[in-house]
Order: C-alpha cells, then structure tokens, then sequence
C-alpha cells in the first residue's frame, strides 16, 4: 500500500521511495528489519522473525491484535530440533507441517483477532536427516578387507574409526593411506558414543599403536583396530583376522546400537 502526505505519494507500493524533496541522504528501498527471536517468543510487532535453533523450543504469541502479520524464518539447525506451537496457530489445510521433512522454513503468519493466528509453511534444502548408529557385516559374512600395507618387517591391517563418524581402513603406519570403507554415524554424533573391538577367529598380532581390545573405548578420541604380522619368517601362507565391532551409547556397553564384523586379510609375504 503506498504512503501519501498531504496528497503526495512517498512511498510507492513497491517500497521505494519517491517524490522527496529538500531532504538529505540516499535512499532506496523500505524494508523491515529481521529480528531474532531469543527464546520461544513470537512478538507480532516485528514484522520480520528469525531463529536458529538450538533446542526443541515451544512457541507462544505477543502483542497480537486484527489484522497484524508477521513473517518466521526458523532454521532448526543441521541436528533438525523440533518446533511446537501453539494451539491458537492454525495452520493451511488444518495440517502442521512435517518439521522433520526440512531444515529452513518461511512462515507467514497473520492474526484474525488478538487470539487466532492463520498460518502457512514452506521448506527448504532438503530433510535433516535422522541420526542413525551402524555398522556393516555379519558373523556369518564379514566384511572383508585387503591388507594396505607391507615391507619386509611386517604386514599390518585395521580400521580407523574416526570422531566425525567415518570408517576408513589404515595400515596405522604411514603406509598407502587411508581407504574410506563407509561410516558408523551418518551425521556429525550428537553425543559420546562407545565402541568395542573383539577378536573373534584367525591369526592377530595385535599392533603397538592400535587401541586395546576387548575394551569400551569413547569415540571423542579416534580409534584404531590394527592386526599386525612380525614373524621373522617372511615366507607363509596367506593370514587372516576376523574382528567383531560394537558401538554403545553408554561407557558400559548396556545399550549397544551397532554391531559389525570385518575380515581383515593379507596375501603371505615372500623373503
């Protein structure tokens, strides 16, 4: 809606100002400015809203009266915390949106009276996905894995586990790198999570540097399971080490989330 003084229009219905005289600056367009909203409360005097969430949050309304709108941009962060809102919000097609379905949502919001608040909502950039603890192979059919590295001292082979959530297998001694093999959390873990590793069958020698075996280990530190060959005999047949893993939610290992088995194998080495 344009703006007129005393019959002169200033402000044109695209927000731009016009017809200004004897006034001094630059000016181009007139918008509202964004205001965040601290807490869990939505003050219809700020005609633009904003929030990052940090926590699920339920929301109430202020200064509500006939006619008053306002635009919510809440972003519920890369975790996908869950917003709830009032009852007095009613929402199009009388459904609450999916919050889970996306991570940025517009919602326009204006009030009937100084109670009820019709609203829409529209989102962005694709779902957040749900944190999800696994591991891959079976008891009967573990997941097998080449040796990476070997020199005339030793034949070494393992699986890192890293702080972010990937698996990546290593030689854990400067070897040819890193092979990426997948990962035990597919999002950045949102708490502590635990892990153990057990020799199950075949020959293992375990690695100086590996971490400790049949231990519950917090995977705030990375974590390396290595099988280490250092006969002084360096002709023998192919060797292999299978390796149960297990991640917990807790220190004890009573709430285990995942449970995988990997073969970690090497062809004999000739002297």
């Amino acid at each position: 809606m344009a703006i007129k003084i005393s019959g002169t229009e200033v402000i044109n219905d695209s927000r731009a100002l016009v017809n200004i005289t004897g006034a001094d600056g630059v000016y181009s367009q007139f918008h509202a400015s964004m205001q965040t909203v601290a807490t869990t409360l939505l003050d219809f005097s700020d005609p633009v809203q904003y929030q990052l969430m940090t926590a699920n949050r339920t929301y109430t309304e202020s200064n509500k009266s006939i006619g008053r709108h306002s635009l919510f941009l809440l972003d519920t962060s890369s975790t996908g915390y869950t917003p709830t809102f009032s009852s007095n919000i009613k929402w199009a097609e009388g459904a609450e949106p999916t919050w889970a379905s996306y991570r940025y949502w517009m919602i326009p919001m204006q009030c009937v009276d100084a109670t009820i608040v019709r609203a829409a909502a529209a989102g962005y950039e694709g779902s957040t996905p749900t944190e999800t603890i696994s591991l891959t192979g079976t008891s009967g059919f573990p997941d097998t894995l080449d040796m990476i590295f070997s020199n005339s001292n030793s034949a070494r082979s393992g699986l890192t586990f890293q702080t972010a959530g990937g698996i990546t297998q290593t030689d854990g001694a400067g070897g040819t790198g890193d092979a990426i093999q997948g990962s035990w959390c597919n999002v950045t873990p949102s708490q502590t999570y635990y892990i153990r590793g057990t020799h199950i069958s075949g020959t293992i020698y375990q690695a100086d540097d590996a971490s400790p075996l049949n231990t519950w280990l917090s995977l705030n530190l990375q974590r390396s399971f290595l099988v280490i060959d250092t006969r002084a005999t360096l002709s023998y047949s192919s060797e292999n080490a299978i390796l149960k893993v297990e991640i917990a939610s807790d220190s004890g290992g009573s709430n285990i989330l995942a449970t995988g088995y990997y073969e970690l194998e090497w062809d004999g080495l000739q002297s």
